[in-house]
């Protein structure tokens, strides 16, 4: 990974932290792990230099990152892969962490000195498992292969001929090797060849991973639906026969009526339903059951859904919490902007049957317009570009609004069932 310059806050300025987190997919194309990507602001950073360690910094930030966060919220109760600094190692700051809940990754720059090999064997001793991050195959390294379970290979623009042989040498030795910055179908494909079987990079929310395919019955129910939402004076009738063309829309609205969130109503017939959602509600979780649909094709799939669910929440809290603007259109615009990945179709083919305003089609697709700002900063945020984001916003809740959004994502889709 490209963190090498990964900063950390004590705790005075913690609010300035900045956490998002990148899936890690295995062999099967399962999401088995979150790699947690942070840093802090530069004013917090600044305000410590020379007074406080860097491993006291970023010992303090993994504890904001766990308390005040929660590593749960962040991972979803998924093993989580945190960076470790050699400062961090030797002072054993990685106990504020659950051993059976993360991967301590060591950085680049950490090498194999007498003191990180002491340090490693402390810490696989009391049950942790520790990876070695961008490894490059330098000899300094080999004291630490015997303690690692994890190795992180940079595959992107690399030459497979001298890959193949390194990766080949790393799992005769036992050892799990992932191949990260994978950022196109043929680098996974590389990457598959020469014998990695973890995998982590952009390739998992690129449109090329999710195979274009028409627009099945239940997705076209679902726009169908959202159109007569969208008329003043379609009829709850109407509704209620678009609902009944297909069964699996009907069970899913029921449940979401009935569920904790609407305070377990017992409802039992599509126009009561209709009636106690709102239409303007009912909107929202039409679009929220279309995307949920697509998450039925792959566990890649999947993953691409819950973050197409964060970003639309992440946008619409931003908003809401100070930005100006409308918090729903801006809900829209984040959960929208990852359909053209969802649905494989350009995102023009996907707006046309979607009754969308003039502002949210410039946000997606010319980047323009009153909701490209958040737009923006929902996207350099998830990539972890943090010089971007401070640019962008200088709201020191942002890592919890991050927290909240996946957290409000998991729950809508244990709520949405999908055919």
């Amino acid at each position: 990974m490209r963190f090498t310059d990964v900063d950390v806050t004590p705790p005075a300025a913690a609010q300035h932290v900045f956490i998002a987190r990148q899936p890690i997919f295995d062999l099967r194309d399962t999401r088995v792990a979150y790699e947690l990507l942070y840093r802090a602001s530069r004013e917090a950073t600044h305000a410590y230099v020379g007074d406080v360690s860097q491993a006291l910094m970023c010992g303090d930030t993994a504890l904001h990152a766990l308390l005040s966060i929660g590593l749960d919220r962040l991972t979803a109760g998924t093993t989580a892969f945190v960076n470790v600094t050699e400062e961090h190692l030797l002072g054993e700051l990685y106990k504020i962490f659950d051993p059976r809940a993360v991967v301590l990754e060591l950085l680049e720059t950490v090498d194999g000195t007498p003191a990180v090999v002491d340090a490693c064997q402390r810490a696989v001793a009391e049950g942790y498992t520790l990876a070695l991050d961008d490894y490059d195959g330098r000899a300094s390294l080999d004291v630490l292969l015997p303690l690692v379970q994890v190795v992180k290979v940079d595959v992107l623009e690399r030459d497979v001929r001298a890959l193949a042989p390194m990766v080949q040498g790393l799992r005769a030795r036992g050892l799990v090797v992932l191949a990260e910055r994978v950022e196109s179908a043929a680098v996974l494909a590389m990457a598959h060849e020469i014998g990695c079987t973890l995998f982590q990079g952009y390739v998992y929310s690129r449109p090329e991973t999710l195979d274009g395919r028409a627009v099945n019955v239940h997705q076209a129910t679902v726009f169908q639906i959202m159109a007569l939402l969208n008329e003043s004076d379609a009829t709850d009738l109407a509704l209620d026969e678009a609902f009944r063309s297909h069964p699996s829309l009907s069970l899913s609205l029921l449940r979401i009526v009935n569920s904790a969130s609407f305070g377990g109503r017992g409802v039992d017939s599509i126009p009561q339903a209709i009636r106690l959602v709102g239409r303007e509600a009912l909107s929202r979780w039409m679009l929220i059951m279309l995307v949920a649909s697509v998450g039925t094709r792959s566990p890649v799939a999947h993953e691409a859904v819950v973050e197409a669910l964060v970003r639309g929440r992440f946008c619409e809290t931003v908003t809401a919490h100070g930005a100006t603007g409308d918090p729903a259109a801006r809900f829209l615009v984040g959960l929208l902007s990852r359909m053209d990945t969802l649905l494989g179709l350009p995102m023009e083919q996907v707006l046309e049957r979607l009754p969308v305003s003039d502002d949210v089609r410039a946000a997606l697709i010319d980047g323009t317009g009153p909701h490209a700002p958040v737009l923006r900063l929902a996207d350099a945020y998830e990539n972890a570009d943090w010089a971007l984001v401070q640019t962008l916003s200088a709201d020191a809740a942002l890592p919890t609004m991050y927290a909240d959004a996946v957290s409000w994502a998991n729950d809508r889709l244990s709520t949405v069932s999908t055919p």
